[in-house]
């Protein structure tokens, strides 16, 4: 299942795997193991999450099996994480601010307030 998926990230990011092992430091002859079904050590699977920005269980499993976030939750947090820690803090808030200004209606709409 791991070597299935790992062609599949492969495949939609435009990359042969074993470009990608290279470019990771890791040696060409471990695509055999992980054909035959074998999992990869545990740092070559969070080198290999980390770089497709995945979780462990979608790149061993397929699927995920629990989600915290969404994935624009996510680009988000990337996004805030760019920023200094100062403006980070400016941002937060700025954003308290704009959400002060706002009222909710009935139905949960964002409507700005009056």
């Amino acid at each position: 299942m791991f070597y299935d998926q790992l062609l599949k990230l492969c495949e939609s990011a435009g990359i042969k795997p074993t470009t990608l092992i290279t470019k990771l430091g890791m040696s060409k002859g471990s695509m055999a193991n992980w054909k035959s079904g074998k999992l990869p050590s545990g740092d070559v699977l969070v080198r290999f999450s980390e770089h497709f920005n995945v979780s462990l269980d979608y790149l061993v499993f397929g699927k995920e099996k629990s989600k915290l976030f969404s994935s624009e939750d996510a680009e988000w947090l990337a996004l805030i994480h760019k920023l200094p820690h100062d403006a980070q803090l400016e941002f937060k808030g700025e954003l308290r601010g704009y959400l002060k200004r706002l009222n909710y209606e009935d139905g949960g709409e964002l409507k700005e307030a009056k």
